[in-house]
């Protein structure tokens, strides 16, 4: 038993170096019994001429010189592992470096939104009031001749102020707690549907809105951002350029049954249209879909397309939620 324990603890290369002797061991001592040099010289004799009792040195010369040239191939296979695995530590060194870069452009991105939406409110939004105030007093009487203008100033006026609000809802900070962020989806969704009457909109979300009323902290600040931006990035690109019909949203929760409970593991997001499609070569390359899959990278997540001329375009992300 200690022979067996003690051959178990050795390395391969000690192993296959005791069975490498054994064998030379083992060929020796049938080489003795045989008389293996006596036997060829005999048998060898009558071939004199072709000098084949020449032929074991040969075939020595050959064992050290193919014994010299594996040597030499594995050290430079040593070397070349060597090298390999340091580019594999740089490459996951600089991975990771991106992606801490991404979460903090991310970051700083959420802040210059913040930063503009309350711009937008303070300034602009307080003038185009006062514009529009000014211009309401100007058509109280019909026979002031600049009454037709002041209409189309207090028109204009109202479009502009109309579209900083949109300005300002797409600028809004995105929720950083889960149950803002399942609130803010539905708000999302129904202020989409309100610009995009024609399409039907589906939005399946509440077996994630239920375990989210059991576990507030279930989704984490990023994660809940992340979410929101992803949605609305992709809502956003099939109101521009999908020409859908029909537009389907689901978050649902992965599980893994330990012990006989589940534990929610992935957040899974899938987005379905039935518009025109994407050319995959050149849509790869779009800022629009570059940003969506850096978001999703930046959770340590996985993104995926599938899309077919004239059938509509999935979107699929998985998340993990228990980083």
């Amino acid at each position: 038993m200690k022979l067996q324990e003690i051959w178990l603890q050795l390395s391969n290369s000690r192993k296959d170096a005791i069975k490498a002797s054994v064998l030379v061991f083992l060929a020796y001592l049938f080489v003795l019994k045989i008389n293996l040099a006596e036997t060829l010289t005999v048998k060898l004799e009558k071939f004199e001429n072709l000098q084949l009792d020449e032929m074991p040195f040969l075939f020595l010369f050959i064992s050290v010189a193919l014994a010299w040239f594996t040597q030499k191939r594995v050290v430079e296979k040593k070397k070349e592992i060597s090298l390999r695995v340091l580019a594999e530590e740089k490459n996951t060194q600089l991975l990771t470096e991106n992606k801490a870069l991404t979460q903090h452009i991310l970051r700083v991105q959420e802040l210059e939104r913040l930063q503009l939406a309350r711009d937008l409110h303070d300034d602009i939004g307080q003038y185009l009031l006062a514009i529009r105030l000014d211009a309401s007093s100007l058509t109280v009487c019909e026979d002031n001749p600049s009454a037709n203008p002041a209409r189309r100033i207090l028109s204009n006026a109202g479009h502009i102020q109309q579209m900083t609000r949109i300005l300002m809802r797409r600028l809004r900070p995105a929720p950083t707690s889960s149950q803002n962020c399942i609130e803010a989806i539905r708000q999302l969704a129904q202020e989409w549907l309100e610009q995009q009457p024609r399409i039907v909109f589906e939005l399946d979300m509440d077996e994630l809105a239920d375990l989210l009323s059991e576990n507030e902290n279930l989704l984490s600040e990023q994660v809940s951002v992340v979410v929101y931006r992803f949605i609305q990035e992709a809502l956003t690109n099939i109101a521009k350029h999908a020409g859908a019909s029909h537009v389907a949203v689901s978050l649902a929760i992965k599980n893994n049954s330990v012990i006989g409970k589940q534990h929610p593991t992935h957040l899974t997001i899938e987005i379905k249209d039935d518009g025109n499609g994407l050319d995959m070569i050149a849509s790869a390359h779009g800022m629009g879909m570059l940003g969506m899959r850096e978001r999703i990278n930046a959770v340590n997540g996985e993104f995926k397309v599938v899309s077919k001329l004239a059938e509509g375009v999935t979107l699929w992300a998985n998340i993990p939620i228990n980083q």
